[in-house]
């Protein structure tokens, strides 16, 4: 009889997205599209930026992406990313209309937030982790 193990990977720990790659490589009977990595944290952190950026609620805005691991070399992308108007899905980049804000400030507050609260707290931001895994998990 046949026995089929059904898995969901989630790899929190840094660097995730390099360690999710090598889980691949030496798990190889869990099937790909099965792990995923958590850059939530760094998304969460994207929405909120964007939606105080534009006083909106986080929940209206999507489609941001994160690229690379969760450092300070990330990229947080908005080049896809929409918010929900009154008048239907309108980009980021069009209602924000401040590209230096997007290219600086934006970009190095999503990537060094994390540190920014270890400094102001003396403790980690574990909970926004455990949170983000709560996401990630709802998003599977």
């Amino acid at each position: 009889m046949f026995c089929s193990i059904f898995a969901q990977v989630l790899v929190v720990a840094n660097p995730a997205n390099t360690n999710a790659l090598i889980l691949k490589e030496f798990a190889p009977s869990i099937p790909e599209k099965n792990v995923t990595c958590l850059t939530r944290l760094d998304h969460n952190r994207a929405l909120g930026q964007i939606s105080e950026k534009l006083f909106v609620h986080v929940g209206g805005v999507k489609n941001a992406i994160i690229w690379g691991n969760h450092s300070s070399t990330q990229y947080p992308d908005v080049n896809h990313a929409t918010v929900s108007t009154c008048n239907g899905e309108k980009p980021v980049r069009e209602l924000i209309a401040d590209d230096n804000w997007i290219n600086t400030e934006f970009i190095t507050t999503v990537q060094q937030r994390g540190a920014a609260i270890i400094k102001a707290r003396k403790l980690s931001s574990a909970l926004s982790a455990a949170s983000s895994a709560c996401d990630h998990i709802q998003v599977l």
